[in-house]
């Protein structure tokens, strides 16, 4: 054996006279049988891509059931489409990237056309470039849809996926986000995976082509005339039709058996059985072939250069062991290096090994890596074959890990540490290992594997530094994903036994969770412990430290000491080193909010969300997309807010959130319903509904009750406005969203007006009244004379407590809140008969809902306007089709002056899917041009990313 590989006279090149058939369910002259109806549904696809879009098709079934061979099929179907394969490695599934790699590397020389922050990302994992920050996966699978995206501008792709279940984490999720975003492209996904094998978040919207059985007259085609018929009829009726267990059962029979003159065995393989007669297949191999064959089981890379050195330690000739294992068509010679011919042979070969066996060549493995260029794979292997405790291959696992880590392997360093804590022989350090493999098997997403990992860290230490990692990577699990009662309890938990930064992680993410749940001497109790332990905490945990005391005084109801605290709060994230932190964007968003003055941050808001695009911080990204959307609702720009909370939804469902992705459902339901998408609205605020009870905080989830009620007024039902808030009244006081009190008073006082239950409203108006300070913002307190406005008979006192409201709303910055008041106005001096002045207030009224872009107002408006006798001035431009959240996104991209590939970097799409928005765009508003694009939406432009942000 040469270190260039096999010499020519060996096995692997000498040709045969007759091959075996191959395992994947063909017939001999390679066509399939007995699938011409999912052929036909694979042909229909790939014709359907060719129009122009892309598709994806999941061919599902049982080991053996010809699920490789409808993916080469495909691949012959698809001459003029580049193909790109991805082949999962059950050995391989802890290596971070490795199924990517095997499409990027082909696509390599497309690296350049990708966007810059991706193609760094994207450099990082495979190893094409130095790491200088660890890439987000976010990013990575950005990159990876890029880098397609890129290919499928010459030419059409098709992307084969085989073997799902053994795909990498990381690989499996950057193409299926891939897959999800690349709407418009010519590009096909086909994958392959075994029944009920795959997670259900992983391709859960992609249809399903499942492989059944293959009939009797299939199966007879099958086998071929070899076989006799009724053979071949009772082999399909005992192996279900499996392709594979008909081939390799009727390979094995004995020419009587086939001729039907002899009896079959009794008993033949299927399912856990056809693993069974794989290694029967095993069995005929002589000791040194079947080692050298588990040997390659077990190295991930089944380098034959390894293997060979392995076996030669071992005093066993490599040459000869593999050419019988080729021989016997256990192996395949590839170019980079060796593969089993079926996984279940891989499968087999390690399940039928002996632990002994098994320790034995992963110490080989070890030895002959550690000679070699890979000392820290050769750490994993001695691992392996350890059966004691070895504080010293514990910390090479750990370096393992944090090599891993580098590259964004977070599962496969989960993995190494997890092993590594095995290994430790110290308890405390042990536990620390896995607290640190919980954190990494979070960052990889994985959360079925952290909080596992976490719970054994908690039920196998009382260690405090680690229980309190365990606790705090618990909670923000539960706090992001899950239910906000039990991350609170887990977070207060964390709080007693962790120190350090881990402290003031749990305090700050547990007084929002407090906050979440309206519990507001919580809110304060965790304020007032971050403050004792400020010293010993970053300048970020510092600042949440103030933060979340200014939040205390703030839901404590003292207005004006809460507005000193967080305007030192904004002050400090305009000043290095905070204001280039995107993690401080959300106390950013929630100080202004709070205050009521949103404008003057909005600059430097721009700058740390664009800072958190630039980064990948995804999971600061979600939750502040959420926020600032509703700020730009606030300054009037509902387009931008649409736009950041439909994003917000995107991104979020794709990381599993819920809280934060409730939010951002419900602005989306509140921007739908008041353009008059009330079948839009309805099921973005179901899906509110269900994320808010998903985190168990439906009884404190005021905003939701509000979101509802704002539904029902765009559609003219005024007693469901009244059916959604009533009930918070018992619930928690009618407080608002923001934790004021009586909050929903404004809201629920109209409707009560709307159905003639006058004397509640004018009860509830003076409760509202009472319990809102003098010295509250100006929003609060035009909206507070409103509300009176509402419930006063008297026309003049009416008019003139409108007046009011109209003065406090010029010191407030709120268009909307502004111009619904000028509405209701104009309406009541309508009734009254003061037509002329009813003009006047509802034409501006009118006017501010079109700058907004609001139709549904408008038309309210309108109807106003016909009402006083007077003809309403139609919009220019008859809008049948209002844009959606996404496609509003796109034109204040486009507005700002950005490329179609630059909007797409910053959505994570495509280009092609960038030009359909686009095209969707001019037509629904009747664009002929980017400059008629820009100047209707330059009264809602936001500060551009690029302004210097100002605190």
């Amino acid at each position: 054996m040469t270190p260039s590989g096999p010499p020519q006279n060996s096995a692997f090149h000498q040709g045969r006279a007759e091959e075996a058939p191959v395992a994947w369910g063909e017939s001999l002259d390679s066509g399939l049988v007995g699938r011409e109806s999912e052929m036909a549904r694979v042909v229909a696809m790939l014709g359907e891509v060719r129009s122009g879009g892309s598709r994806s098709l999941v061919v599902t079934g049982e080991p053996g059931m010809g699920k490789s061979a409808l993916l080469r099929a495909a691949e012959q179907k698809a001459p003029e489409f580049r193909c790109l394969w991805v082949r999962g490695v059950e050995s391989e599934q802890l290596m971070a990237y490795a199924g990517l790699h095997q499409v990027a590397a082909s696509l390599r020389e497309r690296i350049t056309e990708v966007p810059e922050a991706q193609a760094e990302a994207l450099g990082a994992a495979l190893g094409w470039r130095r790491v200088t920050a660890e890439p987000t996966r976010f990013l990575v699978a950005a990159g990876t849809m890029s880098l397609i995206a890129a290919e499928a501008e010459h030419r059409p792709v098709l992307v084969l996926v085989d073997d799902v279940q053994w795909v990498d984490q990381e690989s499996a999720t950057a193409l299926a986000f891939a897959a999800r975003r690349l709407e418009d492209d010519p590009v096909a996904f086909v994958w392959a995976a075994r029944d009920g094998s795959v997670p259900a978040a992983l391709l859960h919207d992609v249809p399903a082509l499942p492989l059944a059985g293959l009939s009797r007259t299939a199966a007879r085609a099958l086998v071929g005339p070899r076989v006799v018929p009724s053979v071949a009829d009772r082999l399909a009726d005992d192996t279900g039709g499996n392709p594979l267990g008909l081939l390799e059962i009727s390979s094995r029979l004995s020419d009587s058996q086939r001729l039907g003159t002899a009896e079959l065995p009794e008993r033949l393989p299927l399912g856990e059985r056809l693993e069974g007669h794989y290694r029967e297949v095993l069995a005929q191999l002589s000791e040194t072939a079947r080692r050298a064959v588990l040997l390659c089981a077990l190295d991930r890379t089944a380098s034959i250069t390894t293997v060979a050195g392995a076996l030669a330690a071992a005093g066993d000739d490599g040459e000869a062991a593999l050419d019988e294992a080729v021989d016997l068509h256990v192996l395949v010679p590839l170019d980079t290096g060796l593969a089993f011919r079926h996984p279940l042979l891989r499968s087999a070969a390690v399940g039928a090994a002996s632990s002994a066996e098994w320790r034995r060549c992963h110490l080989l493995l070890a030895r002959t890596l550690s000679d070699g260029a890979l000392p820290l794979a050769a750490a994993w292997h001695q691992a392996e074959a350890s059966v004691a405790a070895d504080p010293a291959l514990a910390e090479a696992l750990v370096r393992l890990a944090d090599d891993n880590r580098s590259k964004a392997g977070y599962a496969a360093a989960s993995a190494a540490l997890e092993r590594a804590a095995l290994l430790a022989g110290d308890t405390t350090r042990a536990a620390e290992l896995l607290a640190g493999a919980a954190e990494d098997a979070l960052l990889a997403g994985d959360i079925a594997r952290t909080r596992l990992l976490a719970r054994r860290v908690l039920d196998g230490t009382t260690d405090p530094p680690s229980r309190g990692r365990a606790l705090v990577v618990s909670g923000v699990v539960e706090l992001t994903t899950g239910s906000v009662p039990r991350a609170a309890e887990m977070l207060a938990s964390a709080a007693e036994v962790a120190e350090g930064p881990a402290l003031g992680h749990a305090l700050s993410e547990l007084a929002m969770a407090r906050f979440r749940l309206g519990d507001l001497a919580g809110v304060a109790d965790s304020a007032a412990r971050l403050a004792a332990v400020a010293p010993q905490l970053d300048p970020y945990q510092r600042l949440m430290g103030s933060f979340t005391k200014a939040l205390a005084v703030a839901v404590g109801g003292d207005a004006a000491s809460s507005a000193r605290l967080l305007t030192a709060v904004i002050e400090e994230i305009g000043r290095p080193p905070l204001r280039d932190d995107p993690r401080t964007v959300i106390p950013l968003a929630l100080a202004a909010g709070f205050l009521g003055e949103v404008s003057p941050v909005f600059s430097l808001g721009e700058h740390l969300l664009s800072l958190a695009r630039e980064r990948g911080a995804f999971g600061v990204l979600v939750p502040a997309l959420a926020l600032v959307a509703a700020g730009r609702s606030w300054l009037g720009d509902t387009a931008g807010a649409y736009a950041d909370a439909g994003e917000a939804t995107e991104l979020g469902e794709q990381l599993g959130y819920a809280v934060d992705v409730a939010n951002a459902h419900a602005i989306v339901a509140w921007q739908s319903a008041a353009r008059g998408l009330h079948e839009e609205a309805r099921t973005a605020l179901a899906r509110a509904r269900d994320l808010t009870e998903r985190a168990g905080t439906s009884s404190h989830a005021s905003y939701l009750a509000l979101t509802e009620a704002f539904c029902a007024q765009c559609r003219g039902d005024a007693a469901g406005v009244v059916a959604a808030l009533e009930p918070r009244l018992a619930a928690d006081g009618g407080m608002g969203a923001s934790g004021e009190p009586l909050g929903i008073a404004p809201d629920l006082v109209e409707a009560y007006v709307a159905v003639g239950r006058r004397s509640e409203a004018a009860d509830l108006a003076a409760r509202y009244a009472a319990v809102t300070p003098a010295e509250a913002p100006p929003l609060t307190m035009a909206i507070l004379a409103r509300t009176q406005a509402l419930v006063i008979e008297d026309l003049d006192d009416a008019l003139a407590t409108f007046g009011r409201a109209l003065t406090a709303h010029d010191s407030a910055i709120h268009p909307f809140e502004a111009a619904r008041t000028r509405l209701l106005l104009g309406s009541r001096l309508r009734r009254a008969g003061r037509r002329a002045e009813a003009r006047r207030h509802l034409t501006s009224a009118r006017d501010a809902f079109a700058a907004m872009d609001l139709d549904m107002w408008v038309a309210n408006a309108d109807d106003e306007l016909d009402a006083t006798g007077a003809r309403a001035r139609r919009r220019e431009v008859t809008i049948s089709e209002p844009l959606t959240a996404r496609e509003v996104r796109v034109a204040l991209l486009a507005a700002r002056g950005s490329s179609n590939k630059e909007i797409a970097a910053a959505l994570f799409l495509s280009p092609k899917t960038i030009e359909r928005h686009l095209s969707s765009i001019y037509r629904k508003r009747d664009f002929r041009s980017r400059t008629e694009l820009a100047a209707a939406y330059a009264a809602v432009m936001p500060a551009s990313e690029g302004d210097e942000p100002t605190p």
